[in-house]
């Protein structure tokens, strides 16, 4: 007896490593509703995963976004999360759309995690329903307008043109002579002179 009790415990101490380890796994909550899940997120978008790469604790996938409903998203967007789902990290499957609900990590990364609203876009009509038709991706490499320019074009400054000068008038062919007071002073002075004409002839005749 004593031989056995002495060797339980050896027994214990070596079957310990070989027992089955208990694994921890991500434990979330139900997704609140779509209008929640917009509140509490700092970025909305819908957008297609073409890569990824990872280390030994994050996994960093490249999305192009199609359309945006919360925060400032460029056309390309990377998304952090965790490796393992154990550790609450989401696996994303390349060249699906989804509707992700992206929040803001310490380090300044677009993170998300398994225990989002993040689903495909397939499954997602309550989302869609209503977020609505979204708005295109911020393009940074774009130049914005000038602020107080407006959509309509500028109209060009008038420039005010001076009204035309009329052609100089030629002279009439009859020059100074038909002008009304030389005309007055001519007639006046042969009705003068016909009259010492015949004032003339009457002297000459009495005589």
């Amino acid at each position: 007896m004593r031989a056995v009790g002495g060797l339980l415990p050896l027994a214990i101490a070596v079957g310990l490593p070989l027992a089955p380890r208990v694994a921890r796994a991500c434990s979330c909550a139900a997704p609140p509703a779509p209008e929640k899940a917009l509140e509490g997120a700092d970025a909305v978008f819908e957008a297609r995963p073409f890569s990824m790469s990872s280390d030994t604790q994050r996994a960093r996938y490249r999305f192009e976004v199609n359309r945006v409903w919360k925060g400032d998203i460029a056309p390309r967007v990377e998304i952090t999360t965790a490796v393992h789902s154990a550790t609450c990290g989401r696996s994303y499957q390349m060249g699906i759309q989804y509707v992700v609900y992206a929040r803001r990590s310490d380090s300044g990364e677009w993170a998300d995690t398994l225990c989002s609203r993040t689903r495909p876009s397939r499954s997602a009509a309550e989302d869609l329903q209503v977020l609505g038709a979204g708005r295109p991706p911020v393009d940074a490499n774009s130049t914005p307008p000038p602020a107080g320019s407006g959509a309509e074009p500028t109209e060009p400054p008038r420039i005010e043109v001076p009204a035309p000068t009329p052609p100089p008038v030629a002279p009439r062919s009859r020059g100074c002579a038909v002008e009304m007071p030389h005309a007055h002073t001519s007639l006046g002075g042969l009705v003068l002179l016909g009259l010492i004409v015949a004032i003339g002839r009457r002297r000459t005749v009495r005589s």
